[in-house]
């Protein structure tokens, strides 16, 4: 699903991005494995998982990053359970629910163009970059 921006838009129209993207994923399996789910955080925050396992042979499985301090953070890590199964969180603090959404469809819309050409990896470094870039 090809990405068209995301700056400026309202929740609507990521929230109806995810609903589209994820029934573009449902085969029968997929929404019976992780699937896609959001969920709050004990810190308080929000977390994003998601089965990405499509897009594997151009991920590497990642560790998060840190964070600088408990009140205003972002955070990802890519998960390779098997060399068969690819999951992505990301989380942040409770102020960040937009830009998890926005950062996930933009690392999608990455994954889809390398997809689309045939070559590269999305590096861990190249996800922190689409994170930081993402719409508050």
């Amino acid at each position: 699903m090809p990405i068209n921006g995301s700056k400026g838009q309202g929740m609507s129209s990521i929230i109806q991005w995810l609903q589209d993207w994820t029934k573009s994923q449902i085969d029968g399996d997929w929404e019976h494995e992780l699937g896609i789910s959001i969920s709050m955080l004990d810190n308080p925050g929000w977390i994003l998982s998601a089965d990405i396992s499509n897009y594997g042979d151009i991920l590497k499985e990642t560790k998060p990053l840190g964070r600088d301090n408990d009140v205003d953070w972002i955070d990802f890590e890519i998960r390779v359970i098997a060399k068969t199964y690819v999951y992505i969180e990301i989380f942040g603090d409770i102020s960040k629910l937009n830009k998890i959404l926005y950062s996930f469809k933009a690392i999608i819309g990455e994954l889809e163009e390398i997809e689309r050409y045939g070559k590269g990896i999305l590096s861990a470094q190249r996800i922190k970059e689409i994170i930081d870039d993402a719409p508050s």
